[in-house]
């Protein structure tokens, strides 16, 4: 049942309800609330008062309280910001008459006071800054004000009269039999003699309250209804005019041309072909939300519209914005002689790259002796080892395999003379063994499984047993052999069935087993997206189980974008909250089966904050915290942790020619190390045990007594961006999409001081160490001479100070980290 009578339920504590929604179609309703309703993108058509208003970008209209009023989306769609508020926060029987249509050069400014007061409400509201439900309310406050100064036009009855009370009773009573008998034949006189009134006196009862006739009102009902028949149904145009109570076809194609420019059959053609709706849109408002049309969404690009109202200050951020406050204080209380827990980190092991043809030039290979040298990472994994541009395979004039290794070993020996392995990618199809022509990325891997599969595994036996020549039984048996990349994104790196992969699977890694029983082969290198929509994981771990298939580790990966089903891959991109990646570890354990594979090494084989190389966040400070907060989350869970990747020499797509476009790496292509680099290189220096770890910091010791005191302020990205909006985010700008945090303060309190100490201090935030905000403060240059990129590098990196403890039993400081920022103290014995 409908109730055309809407209550409004109030979000948290405030008195309003504020949201931004995508309107279809919002049936004649009514509420006590007071509506306040902005255009932010596209156009809607609104019934109110008798009245019909075209609204469009930047259009602003008042509803009043009780006023019958209806929604409809044009010809475009569109986007709203709506504010819903009590009526008992404005002076008793006021009436408000807030309209831009009517707005002019002379009264322009009193219509920008209110769209000002609403962005800073929706500012407010997706940041949830500390006072934010204050500043709420005095902008609240604020609003009414100026709707009362330049907008009221008179009295309305304080509380309605019983007369008009049972008119909205008898208005509902009709509209509601309206819509249960629409398909039968229904005309002015029924719905009079319904109600007990003249044919005359219900004609204009009906008009003074909708605003249209009511055979005008019929009508649309009917040819709403046609849409959704058209919409989701197979039924011919005879059918679909009959159900929905229009006489005839011809009748049904008039009334239908009219309101939407195009014949039914037209409609239904356009639409089957369209892109889907987003199904991030939640219906709201009715019972029967299955078929409303009034839609909640949070990821729509259109805030920036109202964006502009807000007051700026000279860096151009929101001029409200609280700088430098301590928000959280958070005290870290150690004994110094504690004995910790011993711990095995995990965000060491594995680092990774682009595709092996990169890992053959020189930038590539002086940032990896770079990265080695300060990190020392055991393995390295990327794609592409099987590319045509490694040329590995060729075949004789009679189809017989050629082999050739001169590439791949010149890279191998290159990574294990610099103290890594091999972490193997097995992929992508050589195009002389491919079944098809699907390719991936911007160098066009062949992701269709192989024509032949024994061609297929000769290869990988062959490779097998040119590397255990190579480099030893001793040395291979310690490598990966991991089988293709994501294969459960089907048409994306895998042109064939779930089906045929587990296939494929088992015949490569029989393959590699047949060579050597120690090899350690596995996979699937599975995207998240599988893992929390399907049942990917479970159906592989049991097609392995069943067949007694070979698998000694299993891989995924994990990014902060929402797993999109595959109905929605048209749906702009949101955000996940910084519990997804530890969620997504416990989800993929739940399902491959921990009881039953107690002891299988669980790799998350690629990770990052974005799965698109373009995310301009790549090169912020927030990266530092995002990095080490993911690591110390998920420490204990799983073998590996290998973050994606470690320099932007890297070419999936065409690079931009900015230096710092958001690309995936620690490393940008000059070499600048960014945020992120420095993250783990402080992670590196955390000791062998953990003394303690709480809310934003972790104390490790070594056995040398030294102690090391990690401190991180995580800031997450605001409701806003997360919910898909990225109006925010440009390549000068890219901070005003977190959300609003003061300073964090960290109280250390050391006991058991014995003797001497060397303090050190390492401080890394956008003040200190980030190499995208000395570019911003340098001015930007997009193609940096080499004295720029000498004082840039010169720039980066943790500013580090020391100071001697000596002769004390304990000691105590706070230290204050800024948002995104990162402070290890250590202490080193002295003697």
């Amino acid at each position: 049942m409908r109730y055309l009578y809407e209550f409004i339920e109030h979000q948290d504590d405030l008195p309003i309800r504020l949201f931004v929604n995508s309107v279809a179609h919002v049936h004649f309703h009514w509420h006590k609330e007071i509506e306040i309703i902005y255009v932010l993108q596209g156009s809607v058509t609104i019934y109110l008062d008798q009245h019909q208003y075209l609204l469009q970008q930047d259009d602003i209209i008042v509803v009043s309280s009780m006023s019958v009023h209806k929604i409809e989306r044009t010809s475009q769609d569109n986007v709203l910001l709506t504010l819903q508020f009590n009526p008992e926060l404005m002076d008793e029987g006021s009436f408000i008459g807030c309209n831009s249509l009517q707005q002019t050069d002379e009264n322009r400014e009193n219509y920008d006071k209110i769209r000002r007061c609403l962005a800073q409400m929706a500012w407010e509201a997706s940041k949830k800054a500390p006072g934010c439900r204050n500043y709420s309310l005095g902008f609240l406050h604020m609003l009414i004000g100026h709707l009362l100064r330049y907008f009221s036009t008179g009295l309305i009855e304080a509380t309605l009269s019983e007369g008009k009370a049972f008119d909205y009773k008898r208005l509902n009573r009709v509209l509601q039999f309206v819509d249960r008998h629409y398909s039968q034949k229904i005309s002015l006189q029924t719905i009079a003699d319904q109600e007990h009134l003249s044919l005359h006196y219900f004609s204009h009862f009906f008009s003074d309250k909708i605003g249209i006739p009511f055979q005008k009102y019929l009508t649309l009902v009917r040819l709403e209804k046609a849409v959704i028949e058209l919409t989701e149904s197979s039924k011919s145009m005879t059918q679909i005019a009959h159900d929905c109570g229009f006489a005839n076809v011809k009748l049904f194609n008039k009334y239908f041309k009219e309101k939407y420019e195009c014949t039914p059959s037209a409609f239904r053609e356009a639409v089957s072909s369209a892109m889907p709706a987003s199904p991030a849109r939640k219906p709201i408002t009715y019972e029967e939300s299955s078929s409303s049309d009034y839609y909640e969404t949070d990821t729509i690009l259109a805030m920036e519209s109202l964006y502009r109202y807000l007051e700026r200050d000279e860096e151009g951020t929101n001029a409200l914005v609280a700088k430098s406050v301590v928000y959280n204080k958070v005290d870290i209380k150690v004994r110094v002689d504690e004995s910790g827990q011993p711990f095995v980190p995990h965000w060491n092991r594995i680092t990774t790259a682009g595709r092996a043809i990169e890992g053959l030039r020189a930038d590539w290979q002086e940032q990896f002796l770079e990265l080695q040298r300060n990190l020392a990472f055991t393995h390295i994994r990327f794609h592409g080892v099987f590319n045509d541009e490694m040329m590995i395979y060729n075949e004789t004039d009679d189809g017989e395999p050629i082999y050739n290794w001169a590439y791949v070993d010149k890279l191998y020996d290159f990574l294990l003379q610099s103290g890594i392995r091999p972490f193997v990618e097995l992929g992508f199809m050589p195009t002389l063994l491919r079944r098809s022509s699907e390719t991936i990325f911007l160098w066009k891997g062949n992701i269709a499984p192989p024509a032949i599969q024994n061609k297929w595994d000769s290869l990988v036996r062959q490779f097998v047993r040119h590397c255990l020549n190579r480099y030893g039984i001793d040395e291979v048996k310690k490598w990966y052999f991991e089988v293709w990349n994501e294969p459960d994104l089907a048409g994306v790196c895998w042109a064939g069935t779930k089906e045929q992969y587990f296939e494929f699977y088992k015949s490569t890694a029989f393959s590699i087993k047949s060579i050597n029983l120690e090899l350690k082969v596995g996979g699937p290198a599975l995207g998240y997206g599988s893992l929390w929509n399907e049942s990917w994981a479970t159906d592989f771990m049991s097609y392995c189980r069943a067949g007694n298939v070979p698998i000694d580790f299993f891989s995924f990966h994990v990014y902060s974008e929402y797993p999109n089903l595959k109905d929605e891959a048209d749906t702009l991109t949101t955000i996940m909250p910084p519990s997804f990646y530890l969620d997504s570890v416990n989800k993929l354990r739940s399902q491959i089966g921990a009881y039953e594979a107690p002891h299988m090494e669980l790799h998350m084989t690629e990770w990052n904050f974005s799965l698109y190389d373009r995310n301009l966040v790549h090169d912020t400070m927030f990266m530092a915290s995002f990095v080490i907060h993911q690591a110390l989350q998920t420490l204990g869970t799983m073998n590996s942790i290998a973050f994606w990747s470690f320099t932007d020499v890297f070419e999936e797509s065409h690079v931009p020619p900015s230096i710092f476009y958001g690309g995936f790496g620690l490393i940008n292509r000059n070499g600048l190390k960014k945020p992120s680099y420095y993250a783990f290189e402080l992670l590196a220096k955390l000791g062998e045990k953990i003394v303690t770890r709480g809310d934003g910091y972790i104390v490790t010791s070594h056995n040398d007594g030294s102690l090391q005191i990690l401190m991180y302020h995580y800031v997450h990205v605001d409701q806003l961006f997360a919910s898909g909006d990225w109006s925010g985010l440009t390549e000068k700008s890219r901070y005003s999409i977190f959300e609003e945090k003061g300073d964090k303060a960290f109280l250390i309190k050391l006991q058991g001081l014995k003797s001497s100490y060397k303090m050190t201090s390492y401080q890394l935030d956008r003040e200190h160490g980030s190499a995208f905000d000395e570019w911003i403060r340098m001015g930007t240059p997009v193609y940096p001479s080499k004295e720029e990129l000498n004082y840039l590098q010169g720039k980066t990196g943790p500013e580090m100070k020391t100071e001697l403890i000596t002769d004390a039993e304990s000691y105590e400081h706070t230290f204050v980290v800024p948002p995104h920022g990162v402070r290890l103290i250590t202490l080193l014995k002295q003697y």
